[in-house]
């Protein structure tokens, strides 16, 4: 599957998506939210497709849940706060086991800077976002669109298919955070593929 055209890989990894009912049942959910430009993201993307690989349970090890959105008008905390409550309080009375991190990229540069002291070009959108993520495998975003499951994967699937992790490299990414990553991927999956940064 990791060397098939992007259409069939495409599909292929829309029906696994589709088995992990919880991780469905969440995209609804947030879709009816209405987040400008929102996505469920990275690792509870790619990891799902992993666990389908090994004959797991399609959540075995995915550590939360990644909403993003796009909103450059509003950049308070408060907004990402409340979305957050609702995400999360909707997937614990549901009994759907994810810890929910919410995000608004306009916001993100901000954030990065406060913590690592430097200047950090802003995301344009949500696409953006996730193109400048630490590794290709983690640069996924699935979100509905006109009732439909619509993949971002600006690097493609292949990797996620032949579990290869390839970093991304930019500078607002680095060794240390890339092999961060990678430990903990490796710590918690088989028969992964690792590219040297």
């Amino acid at each position: 599957m990791q060397y098939s055209c992007i259409d069939k890989q495409l599909e292929e990894l829309i029906s696994i998506l589709k088995k992990n009912h919880p991780l469905m049942e969440m995209l609804e959910y947030i879709a009816e939210l209405r987040l400008p430009n929102f996505y469920i993201a990275a690792g509870c993307v790619f990891q799902t497709v992993w666990n389908y690989q090994d004959g797991r349970d399609l959540n075995y090890e995915v550590k939360d849940l990644d909403v993003i959105y796009y909103h450059p008008e509003d950049l308070s905390i408060d907004a990402d706060m409340k979305y957050y409550e609702m995400i999360q309080e909707y997937a614990r009375s549901h009994s759907i086991p994810y810890e929910v991190d919410v995000s608004n990229e306009a916001r993100m540069h901000l954030w990065k800077e406060k913590k690592e002291g430097e200047k950090v070009l802003p995301y344009q959108n949500s696409e953006d976002a996730i193109g400048r993520w630490i590794a290709t495998v983690h640069a996924i975003g699935i979100t509905i669109e006109d009732g439909n499951i619509k993949v971002y994967a600006p690097y493609g699937l292949s990797d996620i298919f032949s579990r290869t992790i390839r970093p991304i490299k930019h500078s607002g990414n680095s060794k240390e955070l890339y092999n961060k990553k990678v430990t903990s991927w490796q710590n918690r999956f088989s028969k992964l593929t690792v590219v040297e940064w």
